[in-house]
């Protein structure tokens, strides 16, 4: 095991201790705002609706479009590159940093940012307008749910055709973020943001329990368990509190094998057209979810826009266990060092915290059977076909400073994703951060997560309508928790609903 595979796979990172001199207060205030960095860095699943083939693109690896790299150099003037995002909070401010310092370095591009609000939702609506007038930007950053209706929309220039004309060795990066983005053999985006999910939990109420705050719970079954002593020591009445979301189901799903749709779960050479979520991994889910609740130990929070009452229940001591992204590790360590000014994600004013007000840890998530097993995905830049070649060519050129090392670096040291580029992880600037940052540590289990985790064999799924699986889920979830519904009919309505809209994309187009 390399000393990266270590550092990622040690239960427990570096606790904030609580102060004896510090209210309670702060760690309110803490986490309340933590929620609003977490949601910025991150933003959120695209809930949009359009139609369109599933696997409908013909691009092949023998079948290409061409990347004018030449283009570039016969530019008469500085080429102009927008690039829209959803970034905010410390990845945001990065972003901007690393386009700086790019724009600096020469003087034949020009990149320009533009935030398009703080969702993906957001950020695609405005694509798809532009689409029809081809108003759209030289690269657009978006997350993991429009890949395929991306890639049917035609709007988009394969990574592939410019690392095959610029002789780019893909090995050097991240296996799990190539596999996930790559369908029928194409790589699509010019880069990607990879990120995890960790278990957020409170030391100290793992002791007060009589758990060793250095031993993590490691599957589901073992979440019960400890949660159950929690409960039973009478420290939180609900010791669990989570926004079970579509997002969490895949995660859990896709670490233990099993598909959510046909077609090899997406991504096989057919067409995507029936639900496969309606299987005996996804009712042993439904029923612990479902247990949990019934039993008292899981506080289940509505998936709607803008809620906290996670953190909340966190922050006030009425939750031990959470689990959430790791990419706002260095969002909630700059905040809690008073580094970070929480108006600029909109958290409004607030008095920067003491760390000590707070104990928490993090580890890698429990799985259905075993920890630390998730899909791939994140955040993909791509570069659009709709701009000029010259634009193009310097959006590939912008691209590729964002994936050298210094930039990987920052963007992981600064920004919490974990690095793409696989040198990245042994700078030495990343393995002092991994080693002495409490975001770092924690980023370190994350980053074990991908290596060690993701099947490069099963990714994650692959669907146009992905918007309205995740509709399904969210309404199953619901419908289980706050109705009464039995997890098998919850499941059946979901694989019902999700085999109607695959049909619906199929038959419409895009």
């Amino acid at each position: 095991m390399s000393s990266t595979e270590h550092l990622a796979h040690r239960s427990t990172r570096s606790p904030i201790r609580p102060g004896r001199h510090r209210s309670w207060r702060f760690a309110v205030v803490a986490v309340t705002t933590i929620l609003a960095l977490m949601a910025a860095a991150c933003g959120g699943g695209s809930t949009s609706s359009s139609a369109g083939g599933s696997n409908s693109t013909s691009v092949s690896p023998t079948d290409l479009p061409e990347c004018p790299l030449a283009a570039l150099d016969a530019a008469t003037g500085p080429v102009e590159v927008t690039l829209w995002h959803f970034l905010s909070g410390k990845t945001g401010e990065t972003l901007k940093t690393l386009v700086n310092s790019y724009n600096a370095s020469q003087t034949k591009v020009k990149v320009v940012v533009e935030s398009q609000g703080t969702s993906n939702d957001e950020l695609f609506r405005k694509y798809q307008a532009g689409i029809k007038n081809k108003d759209l930007p030289a690269i657009a950053v978006m997350d993991d749910t429009v890949t395929q209706q991306v890639i049917d929309s035609k709007t988009v220039l394969p990574a592939q055709s410019c690392i095959n004309a610029d002789h780019v060795d893909m090995n050097a990066f991240l296996q799990s973020g190539r596999d996930y983005y790559t369908v029928n053999g194409v790589l699509w985006p010019a880069s990607v943001n990879l990120s995890g999910a960790l278990l957020y939990y409170n030391r100290g109420h793992f002791r007060k329990a009589g758990l060793d705050p250095d031993k993590t719970p490691q599957t589901l079954e073992e979440v019960r368990q400890y949660a159950q002593k929690i409960k039973d020591a009478g420290v939180v009445d609900k010791p669990v509190a989570l926004k079970v979301n579509s997002p969490m189901i895949e995660m859990w799903l896709t670490g233990a094998g099993s598909p959510v749709v046909n077609n090899d779960n997406g991504r096989g050479t057919g067409t995507t057209d029936q639900a496969a979520i309606d299987n005996d991994t996804t009712k042993q889910l439904y029923t612990w979810i479902d247990g949990m609740q019934k039993d008292g130990l899981l506080n289940v929070i509505p998936d709607t826009p803008g809620q906290i009452d996670q953190y909340l229940a966190m922050a006030q001591g009425k939750a031990s266990m959470t689990i959430e992204t790791s990419t706002a590790a260095t969002s909630v360590e700059a905040f809690l060092g008073g580094k970070l000014d929480p108006g600029s994600v909109g958290a409004g004013h607030l008095d920067p915290v003491d760390p000590n007000a707070l104990d928490l840890g993090a580890a890698e998530v429990p799985g259905i059977s075993q920890p630390g097993k998730l899909g791939g995905g994140g955040g993909a830049w791509y570069i659009t076909n709709t701009t000029t070649p010259e634009v193009q060519a310097a959006a590939w050129d912008f691209m590729k400073y964002f994936n050298s090392l210094d930039s990987q670096v920052i963007w992981n040291t600064q920004a919490s994703y974990l690095p793409y580029l696989n040198a990245a992880t042994q700078d030495p600037r990343v393995q002092t951060d991994w080693t002495t940052t409490l975001a770092g540590r924690w980023l370190a289990i994350a980053y074990g997560e991908l290596t060690n985790g993701v099947d490069p064999n099963f990714p994650g799924p692959l669907m146009g309508p992905y918007d309205q699986f995740r509709a399904s889920i969210r309404d199953s979830i619901d419908a289980m928790v706050f109705k009464g519904t039995a997890p098998s009919d919850a499941i059946a309505a979901a694989a019902t609903a999700t085999t109607a809209a695959l049909d619906q994309y199929n038959r419409e187009n895009f």
